[in-house]
């Protein structure tokens, strides 16, 4: 009688709260933690005059694509996301990044807890607060690493 050992599946979880983004790598027993450290980021773009929104996704992407990296070598990673604002991108206070997928060379992995809060300060004016469902955005990215 042989009995086959399943493979690991590589898994990646997020778990996020206001100051800190944790991304796990997990694949059998070796786990890879990663972090991102959001008021260092924010304050490293704004000092440096970098655009928040497209930087911040890039450190997600390759923090991600590292910490899986580490547990399930690989050569390409598509991550499939949304982003849902609560106004116009200049104006909002509350960015909602939902992880849809994400694949290491063709693999589809699992991923926990997969929706990343990004907050910050509300400066609108009641009007503008009123009327923010009509500029409401969400956008769909899709990209290779």
């Amino acid at each position: 009688m042989s009995e086959t050992t399943p493979i690991a599946k590589p898994v990646i979880k997020v778990k996020a709260d206001p100051e800190i983004i944790r991304i796990v790598g997990k694949k059998g027993g070796e786990v890879s933690l990663q972090d991102i450290n959001l008021k260092f980021i924010m304050a490293t773009m704004w000092w440096e005059g970098d655009p928040q929104l497209e930087t911040f996704f890039q450190i997600m992407e390759l923090t991600i694509k590292r910490a899986l990296k580490e547990v399930h070598p690989h050569d390409k990673m598509i991550i499939d996301y949304s982003y849902t604002a609560n106004d116009t991108l200049e104006d909002a206070s509350e960015i909602l990044v939902e992880i849809e997928n994400i694949e290491a060379d063709g693999e589809v992995l699992d991923v926990e807890g997969d929706v990343i809060a990004l907050t910050g300060n509300d400066s609108r004016g009641f009007f503008k607060k009123l009327t923010a469902f009509r500029r409401k955005s969400t956008e769909h990215v899709h990209r290779e690493i």
